[in-house]
């Protein structure tokens, strides 16, 4: 029986490849949140987009968010009581800068079997059509595994700027949330984002889970046991962080951050 989905919930979710919106963290965390990726900017001089992979780790706010019971309870429900960590991201765009996410599949470039990854996107600000919200083509998770061509666009937020060059998006949607509110999606469901149009900054934190039979088609990787168990053992387990920007755990990311970004890093779609 379901922890907290509906039965409709979860059949739509099949049938579609996306959920949304969802109640998840207190507005007062997000904000807080934001507070930290300022404090980082200021600090670095970069956005914290800029860190590509396992951006959860890297502060102690995401990390909890990365394990916080309204989020698990419902990825539970749509992929099952066993379930990893995999990577996140921060999704950052600022005002009328430009920056966009591609047309692309997740399952393209995760180096995962069986594909059962989704994808739980928290809206740290607002998220809506007119500042880049995420949009997604329903059904499109159940067609084929498409190829990308990787562009490195400076404006693109993908590492690579993989993109999908031929599609038909008129039946795309947008994923309109609230700060604090969340989506899901399927790894192999085609998505994308829009340019900010509007002054202020819309950022959001990407979450990737898989069961934890899920096995790396890309050699040892790590990932986090968040509930349940784990009787597979086809994963290590990502550094812990005890405090924001642990310097430790920063050396695991960047290194975890140069793999993924490595051309020789071959797309999926290339291969089957």
């Amino acid at each position: 029986m379901p922890k907290v989905l509906t039965e409709d919930q979860i059949a739509f979710y099949r049938d579609n490849g996306y959920l949304a919106p969802l109640d998840g963290v207190d507005p007062s965390d997000t904000a807080a949140m934001c507070d930290d990726l300022d404090a980082f900017e200021r600090d670095e001089g970069a956005l914290a987009s800029s860190i590509v992979v396992k951006g959860h780790l890297c502060f102690r706010r995401s990390f909890e968010f990365s394990r916080h019971p309204k989020i698990l309870d419902v990825v539970e429900d749509l992929i099952g009581p066993n379930i990893m960590v995999f990577s996140s991201r921060f999704w950052m765009k600022p005002g009328r800068d430009g920056s966009f996410v591609s047309w692309h599949q997740d399952s393209a470039y995760f180096g995962l079997d069986p594909h059962e990854l989704v994808t739980v996107w928290l809206a740290l600000t607002d998220s809506k059509p007119e500042n880049g919200c995420v949009r997604v083509i329903p059904g499109s998770h159940r067609g084929k595994s498409y190829s990308h061509v990787e562009t490195y666009d400076e404006k693109n937020l993908l590492a690579r700027g993989q993109s999908i060059e031929e599609i038909d998006d008129s039946n795309a949607v947008d994923l309109t949330l609230r700060a604090g509110q969340f989506s899901c999606h399927h790894e192999r469901i085609v998505h994308g984002s829009a340019a900010n149009d509007t002054d202020a900054m819309r950022v959001g934190l990407g979450i990737f889970y898989f069961p934890a039979h899920v096995k790396s088609t890309l050699g040892w990787r790590p990932a986090d046991l968040v509930r349940g168990v784990d009787e597979w053992g086809h994963w290590d387990a990502d550094p812990t962080p005890t405090e924001d920007r642990d310097e430790r755990v920063l050396a695991h990311v960047r290194e975890a951050g140069k793999r993924y970004t490595d051309p020789q890093y071959r797309q999926e779609a290339e291969t089957v």
